[in-house]
């Protein structure tokens, strides 16, 4: 009967625990994705100010954050996320793997930033590599009406 008691209460205390350490795991999570999707706003708000601004040299944005997730250009009649609204944009945003059933749009419509470009030229995913892999730039400028972004 003793040992009976003292086991019940053990499995109780790891059934705890390990609650415990799952809402732990959550809410760190939940910060640093948080933080991710401030990152992606800002990085953004930076390429809308250099293309509002936007000269005949155009120019170079370094350092994009967050890292580890990836600049995509949604154009044409191709499917897009819903704050692009149906038209032209780039979006930031962490990379599905096997996007099949339009996976990455809805990822990018949840949880990434995105901006309306309406006279963008598509472009290849890039990708925003850790910075002790390599410092990823990239290149905004106009060429014939149509804003051409290129990883550097």
């Amino acid at each position: 009967m003793l040992l009976t008691e003292e086991t019940l209460k053990m499995i109780i205390a790891v059934i705890g625990l390990a609650l415990l350490a799952y809402f732990l795991v959550n809410i760190l999570s939940s910060e640093s994705k948080q933080k991710k999707e401030r990152e992606a706003a800002e990085t953004i708000d930076k390429i809308s100010e250099m293309i509002s601004n936007l000269d005949s040299l155009g120019g170079n944005i370094t350092a994009l954050q967050p890292q580890g997730w990836t600049l995509f250009s949604f154009t044409g009649e191709e499917k897009k996320p819903n704050s692009c609204s149906g038209e032209n944009c780039i979006c930031i945003c962490n990379k599905v793997f096997g996007d099949i059933f339009d996976r990455q749009i809805k990822k990018c419509s949840k949880e990434g930033s995105c901006l309306i470009i309406s006279n963008l030229l598509e472009f290849e995913d890039i990708k925003i590599e850790k910075y002790h892999e390599e410092i990823v730039e990239i290149n905004i400028r106009k060429i014939g009406g149509k804003i051409q972004i290129t990883r550097i």
